[in-house]
């Protein structure tokens, strides 16, 4: 049986397929659908909005495109409304911010703001498992020096280490992509530049860890603003 949906309301200017993809969307932000609803097979619903099966058809794969509904085939299958998943809103974050052409410096700006949030938040949250997985971040990194591009990566992890410990997956969501975005960096860092990145980060594990998150935000700030005047 396919989900209670309300009344199909067909408008000039759109194909069906496209209104009931608009109709599926709108009825998810109104809370009138959730995770695990079931929509039904093609057949159950050319029957309830009165459309061919191939509209349906149509509409379904662009929903599945978009992510908004899992369908399964056979005789039992159809569609339900799937399960949210935070890489893959990272990923299609990351895609629109590379497709709308967005530079490194505006990425870095947003980043300065974001994390200078994120970590007060994670010395605030963060457990003590958290503090363990940044801190092992950092002892790779100083395994790594001589490695620019591992380095650059592990200095990447040292930031989503910290994001993580948020709990916050709005936040994870948007470092994700614009780590995405931004790698690989326009230069990977030498011996030195991965030794004072270290330093940095150094400094920012031990004001987390004393739980000060006043003196975390601002060091974060500094820091990213490093990468701007870079």
């Amino acid at each position: 049986m396919a989900a209670n949906l309300g009344a199909f309301r067909p408008s000039r200017g759109m194909t069906l397929s496209s209104q009931i993809v608009a109709q599926i969307r709108d009825a998810l932000f109104a809370g009138d659908l959730k995770t695990g609803d079931v929509l039904g097979s093609e057949a159950d619903l050319a029957k309830l909005f009165g459309v061919s099966r191939m509209s349906v058809r149509d509409a379904l794969r662009s929903l599945e495109a978009m992510g908004i509904v899992d369908i399964r085939m056979g005789a039992k299958g159809g569609a339900t409304i799937a399960a949210g998943s935070g890489d893959r809103f990272a990923d299609s974050l990351a895609i629109q911010l590379k497709l709308i052409g967005v530079t490194r410096e505006e990425i870095l700006q947003a980043r300065a703001g974001i994390e200078s949030m994120t970590v007060a938040m994670a010395t605030m949250r963060g457990t003590a498992d958290d503090i363990d997985r940044i801190r092992q971040v950092l002892v790779e990194a100083e395994k790594h020096l001589d490695n620019p591009e591992k380095s650059a990566i592990l200095g990447e992890e040292f930031h989503m280490a910290i994001a993580q410990a948020t709990r916050n997956e709005v936040l994870i969501g948007q470092l994700r992509a614009m780590r995405e975005v931004l790698m690989p960096p326009a230069q990977w860092p030498d011996h030195d530049q991965a030794q004072k990145m270290l330093d940095v980060h150094l400094e920012l594990f031990r004001f987390i860890e004393s739980g000060d998150a006043a003196a975390a935000r601002d060091a974060m700030v500094e820091h990213v603003k490093h990468w701007i005047t870079a």
